[in-house]
């Protein structure tokens, strides 16, 4: 598992934080309850979180990588050159 995979850990944390800070804070935002508001916020974030994991995965490369070994021409020995 490379490092970037544990920012996966992020949304999860806070998804479960959020009742216990609901708990303590019993504010409203945006006219909403702290916790929808904060379920809202997070369910953005995470789309946020796993792109920037795409991003730093290098797993694009890794596949570019061996498309282009597939098409890489074959000798009559069976091969590639």
């Amino acid at each position: 598992m490379k490092p970037v995979h544990c920012l996966a850990a992020l949304p999860v944390a806070a998804f479960y934080s959020g009742g216990w800070l609901a708990e303590h804070l019993g504010a409203r935002l945006a006219g909403l309850p702290f916790l929808m508001t904060w379920n809202i916020v997070w369910l953005l974030l995470t789309s946020v979180v796993m792109g920037v994991m795409f991003h730093f995965d290098g797993s694009r490369e890794a596949a570019r990588d061996v498309a282009k070994a597939a098409r890489a021409p074959v000798g009559t020995d069976g091969a590639a050159s």
